[in-house]
């Protein structure tokens, strides 16, 4: 079978980062065509990416040239998140497979629509939630899955990016909380029916659009709740964690991506190292395994069940705009 093509809109970290994932660790994909505002940019990663792979690669003035290159099957959308239903829509009128990163909008109602799309097309739409591929919060879905340790009662996540100068505080819950409410939408198998907000003491770091750090305090249907403490200038390093607090034991995600179980008065070693500089070093192999099944999705014609869908992506819209609401 011959390679799937694949285009990509905007080569930022995002874009570039999937690229060469997809270059190096993806059988069955190749990168046949990019999109970018920045032209030097967008050269030099074509350049780099065709030395490796012997594709040429099409360099593309605007999205539409992209979706419309005869020589693209599917696109990969890391455009600023406000343009994701902008250039999803023309990717799907366009016919082709998408991997849209998160969020698929930042407002619930443009998420609607582009979700509605979506849903009648018959065309493999994924949403970039790549903790599902992740395996520490695969293994965390197995244990609480296992009933060894009873119930899931409280979700504790950390979210800290080294330095965020250009971000919102509504950013914190559509760009960076986004994250955490799909992952435990995944691992419950619940939506969230409450969001809010409480302020911490400002960093001197946050620009003038940006209340940093702050928490996020949700609760799931069955009354688990959630806390989400984002930093988005930490300063000293990328931090993602997660403790699941059980019935009887406690699940906890740390740092570096390992899984430490607290039960029958046990307490486990703790990873230690140095912390990463973002998420594409955290998540490399998370990234690596969710575009090898969408690839293979597309491919085969039957969908991993771990793919974030459109309708995934709405719910964790409708969820951050419920936070966002509160800092009003």
């Amino acid at each position: 079978m011959s390679d799937l093509r694949v285009g990509i809109i905007g080569v930022g970290i995002m874009g570039a980062g999937h690229a060469r994932y997809l270059t190096e660790h993806v059988d069955g994909a190749v990168v046949t065509a990019l999109f970018d505002l920045d032209g030097p940019r967008m050269d030099s990663l074509a350049k780099e990416l065709s030395a490796k792979s012997g594709a040429a690669i099409n360099q593309h003035a605007s999205v539409e040239a992209l979706v419309s290159d005869a020589n693209v099957d599917a696109v990969i959308i890391c455009s600023p998140d406000g343009l994701h239903p902008e250039h999803l829509t023309l990717s799907i009128n366009a016919g082709k497979h998408t991997l849209c990163e998160k969020p698929l909008a930042p407002k619930s109602a443009d998420a609607k629509k582009v979700a509605e799309l979506a849903n009648a097309s018959n065309l493999n739409i994924t949403l970039g939630f790549m903790r599902r591929f992740d395996p520490s919060y695969i293994e965390m879905k197995k244990e609480i899955e296992s009933g060894k340790y009873g119930k899931v009662l409280h979700l504790r996540c950390i979210s800290r990016n080294v330095s965020s100068p250009t971000a919102t505080t509504a950013m914190l819950l559509t760009n960076v909380a986004v994250h955490e409410v799909d992952i435990a939408r995944w691992l419950l198998g619940e939506e969230f029916v409450s969001m809010s907000t409480v302020a911490m003491k400002r960093t001197k770091y946050a620009n003038d659009q940006l209340q940093d750090p702050l928490t996020v305090l949700a609760h799931t249907e069955s009354g688990v709740l959630m806390t989400v403490d984002i930093a988005a200038n930490s300063t000293y390093g990328y931090e993602v964690r997660m403790e699941a607090l059980m019935e009887n034991g406690s699940l906890e995600i740390d740092n570096l991506g390992g899984l430490s179980i607290s039960y029958d008065f046990n307490l486990p070693p703790r990873t230690h190292g140095k912390l990463y500089e973002n998420w594409m070093g955290r998540f490399e192999q998370a990234y690596i395994n969710e575009l090898t099944a969408w690839v293979g999705s597309i491919k085969t014609g039957v969908r991993h069940p771990d793919l974030a869908t459109a309708n995934d992506g709405l719910a964790s819209s409708i969820a951050c705009e419920m936070g966002v609401a509160s800092l009003k």
